[in-house]
């Protein structure tokens, strides 16, 4: 499990990006269509150009990057960006131990010097600049065949999805401030002569983004997976769940219903608590995209050492908010993964390593579609609407549906994101929910009442310890003053070497 090989120390600008997509490329003939089912793409073999015979193996080693690039064990890919996401948010308690503790007190990826900020920038724009390579190349008579245009529509999905990201991280809301600028719009490979952007509008970023999945609809038309392992590749599902959440971030309320009813299709939900549990394997029938894991391929399994509450020697980062559990109701099947351990956390026993070190990566699951569909409907006003889909996802957890009786529009918003915070905890919407909603971060402590009342623990070996509960125990912003919406806190910073080595930014 701990490999070295990945650890390599991020040190480039956007300008320098064209190097490492050289390097990138060299490594992609490892990276065939089975993409996990062949060696370690650490295996290097060089001679790979992008012509559309390669377009698969360079969407294939742009995803590769997306989730297995590292630059400390603590940043392995981007399930990491998607743990300190919810670590800076409401619902998840630092156990204070190595990896994310920093993102907790919002000490990392908000200060233009930290490795961490450097690693999230980089991360996202060399996985753009391979995108942009597969987007490149052009065919024309025989080399222009179904396997091409499918992989270069997966490009121009996860560039979408990649620039969803820097939207949401590193400006507020499209709904505050469309015209707010944000980050550089690169749409073309980059080289060492790149003359580097400035920032785009948000506006401008969503008008690409908009255009990217229409584009890969289109070209993905027809497209099925062959098997759960390639999960990992977009079809026409993950884009139009992609569609919704653009939509949804952008206000467009009708679209973003439309597009998660539809993309939610076919993937049907889970029933029990055992099925719930574990939150590690790509053929799970709710989880339409994924990052799939081999023995061989294995480093972004390292992210659920922070996030598993269970396994031995686990670093256990991530513990619940006792608060939280009071938010679920009775008879819910994810009740039944809460439990009191070590020296009083609240464990939620969602995430599991399994038994060979492995763990598939979720990223899209029919849940969030259902919920998007909810919340969109709620905010058109279509109340009775919205609450179909609401109850979809609530029946499937054991619950009665949704009493829509007595309930203004603001209160089913209100009740439908915290289903969302119920449903999505870990999965990386924690922060960026709070910047879709212009909310701000709530971090109650537990009352003395609360604070001295005794648990039994679970402890590793089965054995059981008593001890007080522990809840949350930062709750300010690092200068002291009082957790706010729209705070400069809650976003990315961009890199200093980036601003140092960019005079357009």
């Amino acid at each position: 499990m701990f490999h070295s090989k990945s650890l390599v120390h991020m040190n480039t600008s956007i300008k320098n990006i064209a190097v490492f997509t050289l390097g990138l490329l060299s490594v992609l003939s490892s990276c065939g269509g089975d993409f996990l089912d062949n060696k370690p793409t650490d295996a290097v073999d060089s001679g790979i150009v992008p012509v559309p015979s390669n377009a698969g193996r360079i969407f294939n080693g742009a995803w590769y990057n997306l989730f297995e690039y590292s630059s400390t064990y603590a940043n392995i890919g981007y399930r990491a960006l998607m743990l300190q996401d919810d670590m800076m948010a409401d619902d998840v308690v630092s156990r204070p131990m190595y990896g994310f503790n920093s993102s907790y007190q919002f000490n990392d990826v908000g200060m233009p010097a930290n490795n961490r900020t450097a690693f999230a920038w980089y991360l996202m724009y060399k996985t753009i600049d391979n995108c942009n390579t597969a987007i490149s190349i052009t065919a024309t008579g025989d080399d222009d065949t179904a396997d091409f245009r499918h992989s270069q529509g997966q490009a121009y999905a996860l560039r979408a999805f990649c620039y969803l990201h820097l939207a949401q991280h590193y400006q507020f809301t499209y709904l505050k401030d469309p015209a707010a600028p944000a980050v550089p719009l690169y749409t073309e490979p980059t080289a060492s002569t790149t003359e580097p952007k400035g920032k785009a509008t948000l506006e401008e970023i969503y008008t690409q983004i908009f255009k990217d999945l229409n584009k890969a609809k289109e070209l993905l038309e027809g497209y099925v997976r062959p098997d759960d392992n390639s999960k990992f590749k977009p079809d026409s599902s993950v884009v139009n769940g992609l569609l919704a959440r653009a939509y949804l971030l952008t206000g467009q309320w009708d679209e973003a219903a439309g597009a998660a009813l539809e993309a939610a299709d076919g993937y049907a939900l889970m029933t029990d608590s055992k099925t719930y549990m574990g939150f590690n394997d790509i053929s799970n029938t709710e989880w339409m995209w994924g990052h799939p894991q081999s023995v061989s391929q294995s480093d972004a399994s390292y992210n659920f050492y922070y996030i598993d509450v269970v396994t031995p020697d686990a670093y256990n980062s991530f513990m619940a908010d006792p608060h939280f559990k009071d938010t679920f109701e009775a008879g819910d099947i994810r009740l039944d993964l809460f439990q009191w351990m070590r020296e009083g956390y609240l464990g939620y026993r969602k995430f599991r390593i399994r038994a060979d070190q492995t763990g598939d990566i979720v990223v899209m699951r029919s849940a969030e579609m259902y919920l998007i569909a909810a919340e969109a409907l709620a905010r058109e006003g279509r109340l009775e609407d919205a609450v179909k889909p609401l109850n979809t996802l609530r029946n499937a957890r054991g619950l009665a549906g949704y009493d829509l009786t007595g309930k203004t529009q603001d209160r089913l918003i209100d009740d439908i994101l915290l289903e969302r915070r119920r449903e999505l905890w870990g999965e990386g919407f924690g922060i960026t929910d709070i910047l879709r909603t212009q909310r701000s971060v709530e971090r109650v402590p537990l009352t003395k009442e609360e604070a001295e009342r005794k648990y039994d623990c679970w402890q590793q070996g089965d054995t059981y310890k008593e001890y007080n509960p522990e809840g949350h125990w930062f709750t300010s912003f690092p200068d002291g003053t009082k957790f706010v919406p729209n705070s400069v806190y809650y976003l990315y910073a961009i890199p200093e070497k980036e601003t140092n080595a960019n005079p357009n930014l």
